[in-house]
């Protein structure tokens, strides 16, 4: 049988995009290049001054929002003619393109299941309250319903589904997957060359890396302020990301009067984020949902200790009490006292980021690599 080597990768986000998922796929791209795949990617965004060792083809932001979509969908079918493989990254355009083009063209599909699109998308605009377990069991609204069907027909569809925490795994299983097409493949960090952080800091800078979404919780952050502000005088939040809560979160800072020790620096380069790992004492992340956190890797290279939620993903990333701290979402009597123990007991904040860096072996940049061509080889 003629082996399988033409990939044809469809993405929302890609480089110059920040974040752990672009630039992991950019080095993923050029492992699977090194194996004998030809590669191309289907994305949005501009053409960007960076020259990559395979073709990337480009959707404009700048269309409205239905014909880009249509001009997404007509690039992928063009271009999956010369492919032997769709590998999808979301559950978005890129994976409801890539479900009209198996059907069509009857191509392989492997989806990347790294969240639930139509939960995120129904609790980002307001729809619902409810985290992402409990949305799988309840009925909603028409739209909400309709999300939830195609996002099922897309994972279903799929002749493997490849997720990055057993978290996903038995999420994707709630949602009607059968378990011989889910594959567990951890993320990894290490193609990435991370210095250990500065030493010379001044004051305490708290650090959250994050989309601006209702369920990052950046807003309790915030809220917990004023209290550690009491007990340490020079105490900043540094907030990097941008997304649909900024407004909310600057009034909120604006009405505490913290306007002095909050600091929103939006979106940032690949290395800004590194230099702000590097100068930070605390990573923190309150989130209601994460299925594997490339920043919670990043601040574990880096040498960073971290508080985090037992929510999704984040207790398979970060062992409580041994290589992090993990407190339940939005407690804020948890958060304070756990950002104080680190704050206050440098033997424990030693042993939480030695810990870390010995930990970091269990997610494998090979492991991911071959595993991923081994279900690529299988198909």
């Amino acid at each position: 049988m003629k082996e399988k080597n033409r990939i044809l990768i469809l993405t929302g986000i890609f480089p110059p995009d920040i974040g752990g998922p672009a630039t992991q796929l950019d080095a993923f791209i050029k492992e699977l290049i090194k194996n004998g795949y030809q590669v191309r990617v289907l994305t949005f965004g501009q053409k960007d001054k960076n020259q990559y060792p395979y073709p990337v083809e480009r959707v404009s932001h700048h269309w409205p929002y239905f014909l880009k979509g249509f001009i997404f969908l007509i690039k992928g079918l063009f271009f999956a003619l010369k492919a032997d493989i769709l590998y999808s990254q979301d559950l978005y355009t890129a994976g409801l393109t890539s479900l009209v083009i198996k059907k069509v063209l009857r191509k392989s599909l492997v989806t990347r299941f790294v969240g639930d699109s139509a939960w995120e998308t129904a609790s980002a605009r307001g729809w619902i309250d409810d985290d992402i377990l409990t949305f799988q069991e309840k009925k909603y609204s028409w739209l909400i319903e309709l999300r939830k069907k195609i996002r099922k027909k897309i994972l279903t569809s799929s002749d493997k589904i490849i997720v990055v925490s057993y978290f996903l795994r038995d999420l994707a299983r709630k949602i009607g997957l059968a378990p011989e097409k889910i594959k567990v493949i951890y993320n990894s960090i290490d193609f990435l060359a991370i210095e250990p952080g500065l030493s010379d800091k001044k004051g305490i800078i708290l650090l959250t890396i994050a989309r601006l979404t209702p369920w990052k919780g950046i807003d309790m952050l915030i809220e917990i302020m004023p209290d550690l502000m009491e007990k340490y005088s020079q105490i900043n939040l540094v907030i990097v990301g941008q997304g649909p809560e900024l407004a909310n979160l600057k009034q909120l800072t604006k009405n505490l009067n913290l306007e002095k020790n909050v600091f929103f620096v939006g979106k940032v380069g690949r290395q800004e984020v590194i230099d702000y790992l590097k100068a930070a004492d605390l990573f923190v992340l309150n989130t209601n949902y994460e299925g594997m956190s490339h920043c919670l890797l990043e601040a574990m290279k880096i040498g960073l200790p971290i508080v985090t939620t037992k929510a999704g993903g984040n207790p398979e990333t970060i062992k409580d009490g041994q290589t992090g701290l993990l407190v339940d979402y939005r407690n804020k009597e948890q958060w304070l006292k756990a950002i104080e123990s680190v704050l206050d007991n440098p033997t424990l904040t030693e042993k939480l980021i030695s810990q870390a860096k010995e930990d970091l072996k269990r997610f494998s940049w090979p492991n991911l690599v071959q595993e991923t061509i081994s279900i690529f080889r299988d198909l």
